[in-house]
Order: C-alpha cells, then structure tokens, then sequence
C-alpha cells in the first residue's frame, strides 16, 4: 500500500449557487468554504485532491491491520499535516484569535471503538498551534453510526442523525466567539453540517456559523 502524496488548491472558495444542488440538505442561507473537489469515480492519482482525501480517511482499524502499519499511518499523518498547512494560510491571526471558533464535525463513531477517528481534531490542533484559537468539539454523537461513505443505501435519515448527536455540555463554559467555523473533510449531501447547525442554534439561536471543508463531492463526476 502507498501514499498518493495528494494535494490541495491553494486557497478556499465559497460555494456557489450553480454548485448548491450537488449538496441536497444545504439551504441558499448555509455558507460554504472548500479547496478541493472530490470525485467519486475518478480513483486516487497520485498528486490529486482525491488522494489527499484518501490517506486523509484512512480507517485505523485498516492502518493497525497492515504488515506496514507505521508507513501506513505516516500517510495519514502528512495528509494530516498537507491540509492543516493549508488551513493555516488561510486564516489571519486576529481572525483565529479573536473572531472564530472552529469545531469539528463529530466522528461517526464513539472514542474508545477501534475505526474511532480524530483526524478533524487534530489538523485543527496543528493547523493553530502557538495561536490562541478557540477549538472546541462541541459536538458529540451518542453512539457509533456507519460512515455515510460506506453506507450506500443504509445512510442514516436527517432525523435520525439529529437524534442522535447533541451538544457537549462540557465545552460549553462559555459561548462561542462571533462566528463558528464547522470543520469537514468531504461535503457530501450536507447533512452532517445542517445537524451541527441545528443543534449549535438550540443553544446559540443568534450564532454565526459558516463552513470550511478539504473538499466537496462533485456529483456524477466521472
């Protein structure tokens, strides 16, 4: 098994309303971030966004598993890196200290499962390390769902997924800063960003959120 050594797009953009349809849970009013795009179908070449996601997704159930675990894992660990380098550039320091609060969208599944990843955590770590940012996983799910990417026709329904995430009362001290930057790798349908959202407000009617992704899927790419 090898590295795909893939790579990001310089900067972010905002989603667009030609591209909003690829997105079925988004509204005109949810405002998205990206670099790259992902397309399903068009396998991992070397030096892609696909290839980044890729080593970025890496299962550790899948990494403990192979006869090479530890190259395996600096795979993970570079796209880790690729894309918190990436993060970095984009926001200024008076911004990240002051203005934002990013929070990771919560793993499918719970700490402690073996497939348990933090990947989102952690880039958010290293992308401000030495910057007094706020990086709060204020969401949590109560129990361990199949990734939707894995899931084909099984994904879980919007309802189902908001019953089972909820806020974590232990990071809610104090309330976020003026705008919450929710934290993905893949946008898919949005469902997952439209949950946090919904849950974010129960408590924060008021807040501000946006949302940064390493990428979005492009539907019926090729």
């Amino acid at each position: 098994m090898t590295s795909r050594s893939g790579s990001l797009p310089e900067r972010l953009r905002w989603l667009d309303e030609a591209s909003r349809s690829d997105h079925c849970f988004l509204l005109p009013s949810d405002h998205c971030l990206y670099f790259g795009e992902f397309r399903p179908q068009a396998g991992a070449a070397p030096g892609s966004t696909n290839a980044l996601i890729f080593d970025f997704k890496r299962p550790p159930s899948r990494i403990a598993a192979s006869a090479c675990a530890w190259e395996v894992q600096s795979f993970k660990d570079r796209a880790i890196a690729s894309v918190a380098r990436a993060l970095r550039r984009q926001f200024g320091r008076a911004a990240v200290e002051t203005r934002i609060t990013f929070v990771p969208i919560p793993a499918s599944k719970v700490a402690g499962e073996a497939d348990y990843c933090d990947r989102l955590l952690r880039t958010l770590y290293l992308a401000f390390a030495g910057l007094a940012a706020d990086i709060r996983p204020l969401l949590r799910q109560r129990a361990s769902t199949p990734a939707d990417h894995a899931s084909g026709a099984g994904r879980l329904r919007f309802a189902e997924l908001l019953a089972l995430t909820e806020l974590d009362p232990r990071q809610l001290a104090r309330p976020p800063r003026a705008l919450v930057a929710l934290f993905d790798d893949v946008l898919t349908s949005g469902k997952h960003l439209c949950v946090a959202k919904a849950r974010i407000r129960e408590a924060y009617p008021e807040q501000a959120i946006i949302a940064v992704l390493v990428a979005r899927r492009v539907r019926g790419a090729a």
